[in-house]
């Protein structure tokens, strides 16, 4: 049975740079002595370390890197906020990134980028169209924005804890089943993406909430339903509507992969 890897790239990359650079040293310093390349030499076989790992322990059969798109928008068109928070990838990285790249596909692993796409989206829709054809599929990515897709068929993996994510993590921590965290971040905020939320709804008032029914009018609608809080919620009915559709991952996109180019060769066998 096919395996397919889906590798959340700058996810993964991101965390493997941070433990190289030196914010201390200013730029210049660390080109000058030559901090600069050992920065990016350091990270490319942290990176590379990192993908082999990978292969060991999830066994697949298929892999990609997915990286995003530098011309995404449309979620800061629809919400302005979203994302406001993240500091800009750092100069360093953002060069390195081509080499990080090559390094990757010399040793089988694919890499894709669309301009206009979030890696997230491009995820989410190859996951989907994989799982509806009974293909397995784990997701590489420390981003919770990915545990809505957590099926029977989709997995998510901690590169760094080295943990398998599934349905009972996400009840656990949030209290919910992965389809309702979108609705769940929309009341509560996501601080990770920089949604709000409504003002006074915590966790606890939000599970209460969603308890009383499968769908926000369908709670609203309930007699237990305290009249200050669905006034609460109604007053900010569009804002919710909004941040469900910014959270919520798309999964239809038309991608144009060719799933042969995504095999992994056969690992190279150690001379004695």
């Amino acid at each position: 049975m096919m395996h397919l890897v889906l590798i959340d790239a700058l996810n993964l990359i991101r965390r493997l740079y941070a433990v190289q650079e030196r914010p201390y040293l200013p730029l210049a310093e660390q080109v000058a002595d030559g901090t600069r390349q050992q920065i990016i030499n350091n990270t490319r076989n942290m990176l590379l370390q990192a993908l082999q790992r990978l292969r060991h322990e999830l066994s697949p059969s298929h892999a990609l890197l997915v990286f995003d798109g530098r011309d995404s928008q449309w979620r800061q068109q629809r919400c302005p906020e979203y994302k406001a928070n993240r500091k800009p990838m750092p100069e360093i990285l953002a060069e390195a990134l081509p080499l990080l790249e090559q390094s990757a596909a010399q040793h089988g692993f694919r890499c894709f980028t669309d301009p206009k796409l979030e890696a997230d989206d491009i995820i989410a829709s190859i996951a989907s169209k994989l799982n509806q054809h009974q293909q397995q599929v784990t997701i590489v990515s420390t981003d919770k924005g990915f545990l809505p897709l957590l099926t029977q068929g989709i997995n998510i993996y901690d590169p760094f804890a080295r943990q398998q994510l599934n349905p009972a993590y996400v009840e656990t921590k949030f209290g919910v089943a992965p389809a309702q965290l979108v609705r769940l971040w929309s009341l509560t905020g996501d601080s990770t993406n920089n949604i709000a939320g409504v003002s006074g709804v915590g966790p606890k008032t939000a599970l209460e909430l969603m308890a009383l029914g499968d769908t926000l009018t369908d709670a609203l609608a309930h007699p237990d339903c305290p009249k200050k809080l669905r006034d609460k919620i109604l007053s900010h009915k569009e804002a919710i509507v909004n941040y469900m559709q910014v959270l919520s991952l798309q999964t239809t996109l038309e991608l144009g992969l060719n799933l042969q180019e995504l095999r992994l060769p056969e690992p190279v066998q150690e001379q004695p």
